[in-house]
């Protein structure tokens, strides 16, 4: 048997019953997809970035592209400051290395970040811009060393 106290719990938890936020919170539709979309109406990174604006848009494809870009550079720093001359001060080598991978890491999470928008001209920037990073960073030490795979 209920009592009005167990009553008052149990519509605590029942998800039916409309709240009082629910009531003054108008609905408005959801920008969050869970497939890969192509429209230039999107959330990259920041509420209300690029919008809804087509200019925008390419802006925000060159910026994701500019930022995985620059993750393979980083990358490419950080592998370049291990060959840092051997007299070198231990302490300002590892705080070199340790900075330049905290800024590689930066970079990375925000192009993920970008790429969890679902869209689908966004993740393929990201793909370019970490392409034409590698070609032009890493490919030419790859060469240098006569490694071909990375």
């Amino acid at each position: 048997m209920l009592t009005s106290k167990s009553n008052v719990v149990v519509e605590a938890w029942n998800t039916t019953a409309t709240t009082q936020t629910q009531v003054e919170t108008p609905h408005r539709p959801s920008l969050i997809h869970p497939t890969f979309y192509w429209s230039y109406n999107c959330e990259v990174l920041f509420h209300g970035w690029p919008g809804s604006s087509r200019s925008m848009y390419a802006l925000a494809l060159i910026f994701v592209f500019a930022l995985a870009f620059l993750a393979e550079w980083f990358t490419r720093c950080s592998d370049a400051a291990a060959s840092i001359k051997p007299e070198a001060d231990k302490a300002a080598k590892v705080a070199f290395r340790t900075a330049m991978y905290a800024v590689k890491s930066c970079f990375s999470y925000l192009v993920i970040l970008a790429v969890v928008s679902f869209n689908g001209g966004v993740f393929i920037s990201a793909i370019l811009g970490h392409a034409f990073g590698f070609v032009v960073f890493r490919g030419r030490a790859l060469r240098k060393v006569g490694r071909v795979d990375g």
